[in-house]
């Protein structure tokens, strides 16, 4: 995930911090995209010089007014000061833990106003999102907005909540932060926005239809419970006699277990697909059967089942697609194939 954007003045990649993003592998996503790596070279040096005894003995003759300065004479050097260690921060955090740099920021901003305070509040919440630190990093925008109500570093702190949202898979939020930031008058922000804007429609769209197909699954799955119970209490058989696998389930089993140890050598997002998928198919091959059991079914109501059963099936698999983030990469291996 890239925090900033060429031209934007964001002033952040998550990569320079050694930052890991959170764990969502849609490819399709914005914010999912792999880090690149950027590193600064150290290009300031900051000397202190300190007052020789002459300007002391001044200081002495001019009385305790002049050797008081006023708070206006204080402030400015130590605004400088602060800016200057800032900039340097922001220029040398490939060199020490980003724990560090984010502590000593947060420090920075903690004594006092200097000239890209601001910047520094914005760079914070983003390097918050980049870690999955979300709360965090809605905190500091959130006091970004507060203190610099005008400033255009609050502006692009909306396109971070958007994406912070889009994470959280609470899409009608992140499409309020994305029109806010359509409105907003940094023209970055603004074509930023418009390109994600579709993007966070399709998953809404996906969202949907993985609702509906979690919907149907669970559905026609309490419909096999209740139905093979009461054909089991119409035979005056118990709940488990009546639930028992059929043979067709002992088979079926075995060759779902030894998916589901397989798929624990891919990775997370995979893995996470697989396992859903093969409890699926047990939880249909298991009610399934039991529903058929004692019972005689002609040619059309036989084809009808069966549609049904594909059904079920499709809608276990999309659910298991769509819950692991995956639905993108099945697209794209569709349109293009395999390797």
């Amino acid at each position: 995930m890239k925090l900033g954007h060429r031209g934007s003045g964001f002033g952040l990649r998550a990569s320079g911090l050694g930052l890991r993003p959170a764990r969502r592998g849609d490819p399709s996503s914005p914010l999912r995209s792999r880090l690149s790596y950027l590193s600064f070279l150290l290009i300031i040096a900051t000397a202190i010089v300190s007052p020789g005894p002459g300007s002391a003995r001044a200081s002495e003759d001019a009385g305790p007014e002049a050797r008081s300065p006023k708070p206006e004479a204080q402030t400015q050097p130590d605004a400088q000061a602060r800016q200057e260690k800032f900039t340097y921060l922001l220029r040398t955090y490939p060199q020490r833990p980003p724990a560090v740099t984010l502590a000593q920021t947060a420090a920075l901003i903690e004594e006092g106003p200097f000239a890209e305070r601001d910047r520094a509040e914005f760079w914070l919440g983003s390097a918050k999102l980049a870690l999955g630190e979300r709360p965090a990093a809605r905190e500091w925008f959130a006091r970004l907005a507060r203190d610099y109500p005008d400033s255009t570093w609050v502006q692009r702190s909306l396109l971070g909540l958007a994406q912070a949202a889009a994470v959280e898979r609470d899409y009608r939020a992140s499409l309020d932060y994305y029109a806010r930031a359509q409105a907003s008058r940094d023209p970055a922000v603004r074509e930023l926005a418009r390109i994600a804007v579709p993007q966070i429609e399709v998953q809404v769209r996906r969202q949907r239809l993985g609702w509906l197909c979690g919907a149907l699954l669970a559905l026609g799955l309490l419909a096999l419970l209740l139905a093979s119970l009461r054909a089991g209490w119409s035979r005056a058989e118990t709940a488990l006699r009546a639930l028992a696998p059929a043979r067709e389930a002992r088979l079926l089993f075995p060759l779902l277990a030894v998916l589901a140890l397989a798929s624990l050598r891919q990775d997370p997002a995979a893995r996470g697909a697989a396992l859903e998928l093969c409890a699926v198919g047990a939880s249909l091959v298991w009610l399934s059967g039991a529903f058929l059991r004692g019972r005689a079914m002609r040619l059309p109501m036989r084809a009808l089942y069966a549609c049904a059963m594909l059904l079920l099936l499709g809608c276990g698999s999309y659910l298991a697609i769509w819950r692991n983030d995956l639905v993108g990469m099945v697209q794209e291996t569709w349109r293009a194939g395999p390797d």
